[in-house]
């Protein structure tokens, strides 16, 4: 029953190409996720590789590994996942951005936006039928 709440695969490999994106800095996509409220027991090692070497991790594989684990963690992350989408979808000061990756995230933002407003019509659709035939 937890597989409902999951990212599904298009909407995960749409964040992980997205967030870091949408920052300059590791340490900035560490913090995006933090004030997410994910804690920091999905977070901590990466936390430490960028601090130690830097250059052992991407901003790319940082938001891949934080969203497996959120995703794994089933119905106990499901705040957490629903706060990062929120935060995303209202992203609106791509300043944060390197000029030249602007563009590209006001897209993919873009398209978060249209994914999640596709399956919350699917999800208010479906509830809609459950209701009506329950009342029938």
């Amino acid at each position: 029953m937890d597989e409902i709440y999951h990212y599904p695969p298009e909407l995960s490999n749409l964040l992980v190409d997205t967030i870091p994106l949408l920052f300059r800095s590791k340490k900035d996509v560490l913090v995006f996720f933090k004030g997410s409220g994910v804690s920091k027991q999905y977070t901590l090692d990466i936390e430490n590789r960028v601090r130690v070497d830097r250059q052992s991790v991407t901003k790319y594989e940082i938001v891949r590994v934080v969203l497996s684990r959120l995703n794994e963690a089933g119905e106990k992350a499901l705040r957490e996942r629903r706060e990062i989408l929120k935060r995303i979808v209202e992203f609106e000061s791509f300043s944060t951005c390197w000029p030249d990756d602007q563009l590209k995230a006001r897209g993919l933002v873009a398209e978060i936006q249209k994914v999640i407003n596709t399956k919350d019509a699917f999800t208010r659709m479906k509830i809609a039928r459950e209701k009506e035939v329950e009342k029938n």
